[in-house]
């Protein structure tokens, strides 16, 4: 069963901030960002300061975040590999 949301979070693919890591309401709102140009959060960590949505810190949100957040979620790809500063 998913947390509460919380006010921050520390990660990105996370977008949400809901702590249910890497779900379909990641996805959605990472495709949000990327493709309907709705605003995401900032990473509130200093070591990586990009939007929680750009999963591969390369300083913008776009198709390769999606795939990489889509293949974690649902492919089962390894978080540590495809994020830049995952969820714990």
């Amino acid at each position: 069963m998913p947390t509460a949301p919380v006010s921050t979070c520390e990660c990105h693919a996370d977008p949400v901030c809901d702590q249910a890591q890497f779900n379909a309401q990641d996805i959605v709102a990472t495709i949000n960002v990327a493709f309907r140009g709705a605003a995401s959060l900032a990473d509130p960590s200093p070591t990586c300061p990009y939007e929680r949505t750009d999963n591969d810190c390369s300083s913008s949100t776009d198709v390769l975040d999606v795939v990489r957040i889509v293949n974690v979620a649902f492919r089962g790809a390894d978080p540590v590999l495809e994020f830049c500063n995952p969820c714990p």
